[in-house]
């Protein structure tokens, strides 16, 4: 008990706040363009598929979901406006890096233009999958993710360019004959197919979140980072130039641990989660569709 006059003073212990060194590999723009590309491919996908298979049971299931034709098409549209928003953006990005760096970018390691090493890459990725070789090192960026964002890149000019002649077919009719709907309507629908199947079967989801260093979830592109130990292991060659060069400090970021932390690691779950099963839902109606 204090004597009368005498003054108390308490400092509060200070809090330990864990803290972890993390690679910073992908900046808000991109992560802002990966959310884009995300909303409006999955809203892309599940307006359009029905139509190529509207003579299904699926197909009318989804189309009464959406509200029926009309509402699914003008969802279609916006997702549409979207895609050549992010389309855009990222073009110019890419001008303008490129002539920041006076075109040195495309000959830099860490570019995603393919090259020679990526070939053979590719060939001793499938080496190591038999055990006859070892596991290839890889830069920046690995074979098959420049083949997602080359495909991504060149399809939306192909779905974008026939989706448009489809939708405006009074101004292109002035200029191409009628029967060139008919021809962008066949290619759109089958360019749609296959960049669905990309995405969902082939590439994407399978070598995002399906590798052994990745599964079952790799969120980097939600969050921006991720620890710096796990990417040194991810890409090696992209390290050690860093560390040659003296640019680590460049991209390293502590972060602080948090129940925020925590908290976006369950949102990214449940996207993901939630992506993966109507990336297999979709798949499993198209199958159905064509063995039916």
């Amino acid at each position: 008990m204090a004597s009368t006059g005498e003054t108390i003073t308490a400092e509060a212990a200070p809090q330990k706040v864990r803290t972890r060194i993390e690679y910073r590999r992908f900046n808000v723009f991109h992560r802002w363009m990966h959310f884009l590309v995300f909303v409006s491919f999955t809203v892309l996908v599940f307006t359009g598929m029905p139509l190529k298979y509207k003579d299904t049971e699926w197909a009318r299931w989804f189309m009464d979901l959406f509200g029926g034709v009309t509402a699914a098409g003008v969802y279609h549209r916006i997702a549409a406006i979207v895609t050549v928003f992010y389309w855009t953006a990222e073009f110019a990005f890419m001008v303008v890096m490129l002539l920041h760096s006076r075109g040195k970018l495309l000959r830099s390691p860490g570019s995603l233009m393919p090259g020679k090493k990526d070939l053979q890459d590719m060939i001793g990725m499938f080496a190591w999958f038999f055990g006859k070789g070892p596991k290839p090192q890889f830069d920046r960026y690995t074979y098959w993710e420049k083949f997602d964002y080359m495909s991504m890149m060149a399809g939306t000019v192909i779905i974008g360019m026939t989706g448009f002649m489809m939708w405006f077919p009074l101004w292109f009719t002035k200029v191409l004959p009628g029967v060139f709907l008919n021809i962008a309507l066949v290619i759109h629908s089958n360019e749609a197919l296959l960049a669905m199947g990309v995405i969902f079967i082939f590439v994407h989801f399978f070598s995002a979140h399906a590798r052994p260093e990745s599964f079952p979830l790799d969120k980097v592109i939600f969050t921006g980072s991720l620890p710096v130990e796990h990417y040194r292991a991810e890409r090696p060659l992209e390290f050690a130039r860093r560390v040659r060069e003296g640019t680590l400090d460049e991209v390293l970021v502590e972060k602080r641990i948090t129940w925020k932390t925590y908290a976006a690691d369950v949102l990214w779950w449940i996207i993901t989660a939630f992506a993966g099963f109507c990336a297999i839902l979709m798949t499993a109606f198209i199958i159905w569709s064509v063995f039916d």
